[in-house]
């Protein structure tokens, strides 16, 4: 696990709303309620985001939340 692997995982898990727009993937309004309380909250993981997200996701990140692969990064 590589360190700019990690920062492309963090970089999914935040900027989901971006990558789902230039995607074209709709969100609705609750579950973008949802994906940042998860975020601020440090527990958002892969699986809560769309199929399309997950396959440009790190694989040997997939069963971690952000906080953890903050936490690796460091």
């Amino acid at each position: 696990m590589t360190s700019k692997q990690a920062q492309k995982a963090i970089k999914i898990l935040t900027q989901y709303e971006r990558l789902a727009n230039k995607y074209g993937l709709r969100l609705s309004d609750d579950k973008i309620k949802e994906l940042n309380t998860l975020r601020d909250n440090g527990l958002i993981k892969i699986s809560n985001l769309p199929a399309k997200l997950r396959n440009e996701f790190p694989g040997e990140f997939s069963e971690m939340n952000l906080n953890e692969i903050r936490a690796y990064q460091e």
